[in-house]
């Protein structure tokens, strides 16, 4: 699929504002000039197109999307099917571009003129849709791991909950040393310790208060038994999946510390790195770039708040993982010298994330020009 590679005097930016049951277009040329406004819902897509296909030649013609993976997932997913170019649109920089104008006032159509305003004014700091420029064997993969990684990642914080209840109502029934026999506490053999104790202590236990508590206890139990249970399925199903990926394989390989869920995490949320035009533009994807503020003489660099949060977690794990090691890692060695030179620790953990970011980004299009560029 052809993509638009930037903007020129013949581009058509449609701005879409995504609702539940409807959505709201709002179609510009490169001037900011308004072209038309058109109300949709998800059961008239092909009516979307047509309107489309009315603004021009689909050569020249863009659509800017801010919401992409909750309710505009339909929109997407028929615009890929046409071959229409889109654009990633970070709310961020509607909101910004709100903010900055005179007239402040919010409604649907006014929504969707800022996305596409934004593409005029912010371009380089938005990214082509995974739809538009990623073919469908790593579209399916992404999805598919970002299904598994969301849903592990919401059973692994109901799990880290359910264990600190644990060992509060644990200690409140059992003492200081409930935990002393195990070296870790929730264990499988540990927790079908707690849950024959609690069933020994049903059967013996007069109070109703102490009752009450290791009924409560024993729900817990079993509840976190089933999650441990659900946790590990999902990460079977993740190996599976991560098996089709050459992405998650080269990471595993060609980065230390990229585990198989890191791997997938990245696979899942980069989709392809032909996203990406240069390592510069992938580090200031993942927030890994600083932010530059100077006024005159003064100077200063700041640590980015913005970008892809969970890429940005992934690189700080794997840099945590090389700065512990105990050999002479070259990741280890670098972070070593940037605090011989003075820098604070956190700001030497994050010149190795930018160090990591750009190895990243080669391992992932080296891997994407050996599948794409036929050997000779």
């Amino acid at each position: 699929m052809s993509h638009v590679s930037g903007l020129n005097t013949n581009t058509i930016v449609v701005g879409v504002d995504v609702h539940k049951y409807s959505h709201t277009a709002f179609a510009i040329d490169c001037f900011g000039q308004a072209l038309g406004i058109h109300e949709f819902s998800n059961d008239y897509l092909d009516k979307f197109v047509i309107w489309l296909d009315s603004l021009g030649s689909r050569e020249n013609l863009l659509v800017a999307l801010e919401d992409v993976n909750g309710y505009g997932c339909h929109i997407v997913k028929c615009l890929a099917s046409e071959e229409i170019v889109m654009r990633y649109v970070p709310g961020i920089l509607t909101e910004r571009k709100r903010k900055q104008s005179i007239h402040r006032e919010k409604s649907d159509s006014v929504d969707a003129e800022r996305v596409a305003k934004v593409i005029l004014t912010n371009y380089e700091e938005t990214l082509p849709a995974k739809e538009s420029i990623a073919n469908q064997a790593e579209r399916t993969v992404a999805t598919n791991l970002d299904f598994l990684i969301t849903e592990r990642r919401s059973l692994v914080s109901g799990q880290t909950i359910m264990k600190n209840q644990l060992h509060a109502m644990l200690h409140q029934l059992q003492g200081d040393h409930y935990a002393d026999q195990f070296i870790k506490v929730f264990t499988p053999k540990s927790v079908k310790y707690f849950q024959q104790s609690m069933c020994e202590s049903e059967n013996t236990e007069t109070d109703l208060e102490r009752l009450a508590l290791t009924a409560s206890i024993q729900r817990r139990l079993k509840r976190l038994e089933l999650t441990a249970s659900q946790i590990k399925e999902i990460d079977d199903s993740m190996k599976k999946t991560a098996l089709s990926s050459p992405a998650v394989q080269a990471l595993r390989v060609g980065v230390t510390g990229c585990g198989n869920i890191t791997a997938c995490t990245l696979a899942a949320e980069i989709t392809t790195i032909h996203r990406f035009r240069t390592k510069a533009q992938f580090a200031r994807y993942a927030g890994i770039a600083p932010i530059h503020k100077s006024s005159g003489n003064h100077k200063r660099l700041y640590t980015s708040p913005y970008g892809n949060r969970k890429v940005n977690r992934a690189l700080h794990t794997m840099a945590l993982y090389q700065i512990s090691r105990r050999d002479d890692h070259p990741g280890k060695i670098y972070y070593q010298k940037k605090l011989a030179e003075g820098k604070t620790k956190l700001w030497a953990l994050r010149c190795l994330k930018r160090q990591l970011a750009n190895r990243v980004f080669q391992t992932l299009k080296n891997e994407y020009n050996a599948r794409t560029i036929p050997a000779t």
